[in-house]
């Protein structure tokens, strides 16, 4: 299904969706029609107001439509003003598309303003002669508009000279001398007997503010004559534009004013003076567009090829241009070094406050270090202390209970009477209980130094489970005459031969057993030797008193029990678990914990890759 453009925009959609190569090619003929001096366009709109003016000049000839009657002059006028609007919306629309701020576009917007001023007071003028407010060109209200657009047009022309690199001195004021006599000789061409006393004047008013704007005008044409001989750059033809425009439009004025000095008020709208002043407004209104074409399509070329001074180059020209291109230059480079400078300045002041940063950050670790060794060595202070104290006590009481039952024997009560069976046999049991614990106690501050000071030697070697198991079954033998728990063991398979350090595991099921039956007086202590593929998993669960969630991480530290001192309810150093979890690392393995404070405990101890085949 084809698509159907209006036709005003399809040359508009063809050129936003011609190929790169191709916009280049569009944008460079219409770069080469900026050299001509009147392009078709501008020809055809200078054609237009005399060949309309022409066609009604006949058609009210062929109309019977008589010259000077008030028909005649109401169509030829408002014809006239037709073509003012048109050159104001010319302008208007020409204005507001030139690209970016700049002293061209507020240059354009000057003389823009000055042509709908004209067109504003020629289209009032109009409404009040058509409706007989007032007689043709007698109110004074109209006139305040033509003092604008003069007003307007003159700081355009000179912004126009910035633009083109001109500078007026006293040379347009020469041209405007010569320019106003000539203006004043037209109205006394025009009505030789102006000189005389009794000359008639339709309007004095009409006439000495026709000539005050043909003065004014002509010295803005004077200007934009110099402006068009010295200007440099595509802009050049603008200015041509508009100073024809301004000489079309003082030469009307100055007929004007001939026309109120020898012509009846009624019949000045059907003069072709018209025609001149309508060439004005169109032709100025050209010379905006002009700037805006020029400008718009010399700063949208993106053919690489073209130099990148182009632009200023075509709009101030070639000197001036290109001085305009080296200053800004020089400037960007200026800028761009002072940009590179203030980066490195930036790096420089970033590396300093990194490294700054750095040297807290590293004051603040070391600080924070020192008050973490300070409080590691006041606890391994206060350790030790709590250690001595706990050893005292613990060494103290099982020495005292030996030395005490061994005085009993070597001097009994009563030195006549000899004990009784049954009594030595309680304090032999005593005394083998009591240095069984000193031993205990003993071998695991020794055992634990090894593991610390990494004397404790391993030594793999392939033994039964069942090896294992019988030095269980007689631990728990001994252990039964101190304890009134109730002991349990669990071990599937006996014949399961291990390859391990032998006297490790047997550390590991000793103070696992040995913890359970501190905590445990009185209820159930299993110990659970088993099989998981390859692995070996220990586990000893008992109903004792529990372990708090608190305590959980810190039961496993050296000489840690939860209370401390000679007000300890539990023996022992607080070295049992510590060395478990010790000899199970150095096998590689793993030990977990999980207990409720007043329902027991369980511990399991896994030992990867250990097991062998069956003996």
């Amino acid at each position: 299904m084809s698509k159907e453009f209006p036709a005003y925009s399809v040359d508009r959609y063809v050129r936003e969706n011609e190929a790169p190569e191709e916009k280049n090619r569009i944008e460079l003929e219409d770069y080469k029609h900026l050299t001509e001096r009147l392009t078709s366009s501008e020809v055809r709109w200078l054609w237009a107001p005399i060949v309309s003016f022409a066609l009604a000049y006949l058609g009210c000839y062929l109309a019977g439509i008589k010259y000077g009657s008030e028909t005649h002059a109401s169509l030829l006028y408002l014809l006239f003003v037709v073509f003012n609007i048109s050159a104001a919306l010319i302008s208007v629309s020409s204005w507001s598309v030139i690209p970016s701020r700049s002293i061209a576009k507020d240059s354009m917007l000057m003389l823009t303003l000055s042509i709908c001023s004209a067109a504003i007071g020629n289209t009032f003028d109009t409404i009040f002669w058509l409706t007989g407010l007032s007689p043709f060109k007698q109110n004074v209200f109209t006139n305040l508009f033509f003092v604008f657009a003069i007003l307007f047009a003159l700081p355009g022309v000179y912004l126009l000279g910035r633009v083109c690199r001109v500078k007026f001195g006293k040379t347009p004021f020469i041209y405007s001398i010569g320019l106003t006599i000539i203006f004043m000789t037209i109205p006394i061409f025009m009505n030789p007997a102006i000189l005389s006393a009794q000359a008639e004047l339709y309007s004095l008013k009409e006439f000495v503010f026709g000539l005050l704007y043909a003065i004014g005008i002509g010295y803005l044409a004077s200007l934009s004559l110099h402006l068009w001989r010295y200007a440099q750059g595509r802009l050049q033809n603008s200015a041509r534009l508009i100073g024809i425009s301004l000489i079309l439009l003082s030469f009307g004025c100055a007929i004007y004013a001939g026309l109120f000095t020898s012509t009846p008020a009624t019949k000045i709208p059907s003069s072709p003076v018209h025609i001149i002043i309508a060439m004005g407004y169109i032709v100025g209104a050209m010379g905006v567009r002009r700037t805006e074409q020029t400008i718009r399509i010399i700063f949208n070329l993106k053919d690489p090829q073209l130099p990148p001074s182009l632009p200023l180059i075509e709009i101030f020209g070639p000197s001036q241009g290109l001085e305009v291109y080296q200053k800004m230059e020089s400037r960007i480079k200026d800028a761009f070094e002072e940009l590179l400078r203030a980066k490195a300045e930036t790096e420089m002041k970033e590396k300093i406050i990194s490294e700054l940063e750095t040297e807290v950050r590293l004051r603040k670790e070391t600080e924070q270090a020192l008050i973490v060794e300070k409080e590691k060595a006041e606890e391994a202070n206060k350790t030790k202390s709590q250690f001595l104290a706990m050893m005292s006590h613990e060494l103290k009481t099982p020495l005292t209970a030996i030395k005490g039952y061994s005085q009993i024997l070597h001097n009994p009560p009563g030195a006549t009477t000899s004990l009784e069976e049954s009594k030595v046999k309680e304090i032999a049991e005593q005394i083998v209980f009591n240095s069984s614990h000193l031993q205990t106690m003993i071998d695991g501050i020794l055992r634990f130094s090894q593991l610390e000071s990494g004397k404790f030697t391993y030594h793999k070697e392939e033994f039964l489970i069942a090896d294992l198991a019988d030095y269980l079954d007689a631990l728990l033998n001994q252990q039964q005459q101190f304890s009134n728990a109730k002991f349990s063991t669990h071990i599937p398979d006996r014949h399961l031969k291990l390859y391990t350090d032998k006297l490790s595991v047997q550390h590991i099921v000793v103070n696992l057993l040995m913890n359970s039956i501190k905590f445990c007086k009185d209820g159930e202590i299993s110990i659970s030797i088993a099989q998981s593929g390859k692995d070996l998993v220990i586990e000893a669960k008992d109903t004792g008193i529990g372990i708090a969630d608190s305590q959980l991480e810190k039961i496993f530290d050296a000489f840690y029990q939860v209370s401390h001192g000679n007000s300890r309810k539990y023996g022992g150093a607080g070295l049992g678990l510590s060395i478990v979890k010790k000899l199970t690392e150095e096998l590689n393995g793993k030990i977990t914990v999980e207990s409720k404070l007043d329902q027991g405990s369980r511990f399991e101890v896994l030992l990867p890759d250990v097991v062998r085949e069956k003996s």
